[in-house]
């Protein structure tokens, strides 16, 4: 209730601001300013951000705020950028600004965005996703910034992220880390060692179900999912030493609205 009439409030606002008429269709964390099949495929929507996390240290806590976004449609081709600002921690401030591409049809899509993560540990991130009926993957990793980075190579905070969906349900996992310093101890399992200051922060596995942009993601936190989801698949693939693995073993819940520019 109280979220409606905040809603409504805002959205009385902005709309005596641009001097039309608000929309929201079926989605009620979402206003379209300018909706585009008014405006020859241009939209402009402000968006609620509220999410509650626990169980993954680097994210606990409330994120509270909202977000602004614009896009515009040609044939099955979208374009899109925006930014949100929220609370999170103890501060109200920018927190994602993200620009995205999306080919879609009925039966194919494939997108990719480009964020940078102001709160927390600033960091630029990208995610590929694509879809084939009524199942999708996405994956985020900061390795898919790189052109927007200088070329140069981080493997540091959000590590990697990993997100199946069929319909409305969802299968993912995600790793945050520290930093690493380059220094490696010895170790039986990689060649290249372990980092002497990287350490996994937090690496649930859980599965979640969305629906008009709410979701909810439960599981388990424990360094089975750092394993698979960055230790395992790095040596492989970069050669890179390996990140210490966390003692933690705990639930993890995140509930609230699902943000297409962020697996986080």
């Amino acid at each position: 209730m109280i979220r409606l009439l905040l809603i409504v409030v805002v959205g009385n606002i902005i709309s005596s601001v641009f001097g039309q008429r608000m929309t929201h269709r079926n989605d009620f964390t979402s206003l379209y300013i300018l909706d585009r099949d008014r405006h020859n495929n241009f939209k402009i929507s402000a968006s609620l951000v509220a999410v509650f996390t626990t169980g993954a240290a680097d994210r606990n806590g409330f994120r509270i705020g909202g977000g602004l976004s614009a896009s515009k449609t040609i044939g099955n081709w979208t374009f899109s950028a925006g930014l949100d600002a929220y609370k999170a921690l103890s501060r109200f401030g920018l927190g994602t600004t993200y620009a995205g591409i999306i080919y879609d049809t009925p039966k194919t899509a494939a997108s990719y965005y480009l964020n940078k993560y102001h709160q927390g540990e600033k960091q630029m991130s990208g995610i590929v996703g694509v879809r084939i009926r009524d199942f999708e993957i996405k994956f985020e990793d900061d390795i898919l910034s790189l052109p927007f980075t200088g070329f140069r190579v981080y493997d540091r905070y959000r590590t990697a992220a990993l997100e199946l969906r069929y319909r409305q349900f969802l299968l993912g996992m995600n790793v945050y880390t520290s930093e690493p310093d380059g220094l490696t101890d010895a170790s039986l399992y990689n060649r290249k060692g372990v980092y002497k200051e990287g350490n996994q922060i937090s690496s649930p596995l859980y599965l979640g179900y969305t629906d008009k942009n709410l979701m909810v993601r439960y599981g388990w936190n424990s360094n089975l999912g750092g394993y698979i989801g960055q230790n395992s698949w790095h040596r492989s693939l970069f050669d890179t030493g390996d990140f210490k693995s966390g003692d933690y073993r705990n639930q993890f819940l995140q509930v609230g609205t699902y943000k297409p520019y962020s697996l986080y």
